[in-house]
């Protein structure tokens, strides 16, 4: 049914998520590699070959902008999986909420109001965790557009 398909697509996204933070890890070692051999070259102790300073403080600049980047889509590929597992939460939550209200009013006793109290008061939880994590990606990305400006003039 829909369920299924929904649990099956939020799979699917996890996983490119997770493959992605694998990528991202990856570039992030070999940048740190880069910048130490630049770093080795910038003080004179390794050779740089036929680069001179101002071209090694350039490939230097790039490299911290790329780590910059890197540091970025990270923070957003942690984000999105958090907000995975929320919509998954919720959506197990809502299944839950729906099974309880199916029964009937007057078979209901105390334990199961309670039950259905619980399980809303987290729903709204989980909705408003969703709402804040929207907001702070929100945030970030105009931090980030402030930086950049900065940092192109």
């Amino acid at each position: 049914g829909h369920m299924k398909q929904e649990e099956l697509k939020r799979l699917y996204k996890a996983q490119a998520i997770q493959r992605q933070l694998e990528e991202v890890e990856e570039r992030q070692r070999a940048s740190e590699i880069q910048g130490v051999r630049l770093e080795k070259a910038l003080r004179g102790e390794a050779d740089s070959g036929t680069q001179d300073e101002a071209q090694l403080l350039q490939e230097w600049f790039k490299l911290v902008l790329e780590k910059n980047k890197l540091m970025r889509y990270e923070s957003e590929l942690l984000i999105m999986a958090q907000e995975l597992e929320l919509e998954d939460h919720q959506s197990r939550l809502e299944q839950k909420l729906r099974e309880k209200m199916l029964k009937e009013e007057s078979q209901k006793d105390e334990k199961d109001l309670n039950e259905e109290q619980e399980v809303f008061t987290e729903l709204m939880q989980v909705i408003e965790q969703r709402d804040k994590l929207v907001d702070s990606l929100e945030e970030q990305r105009i931090r980030e557009k402030a930086e950049d400006q900065h940092f192109e003039s």
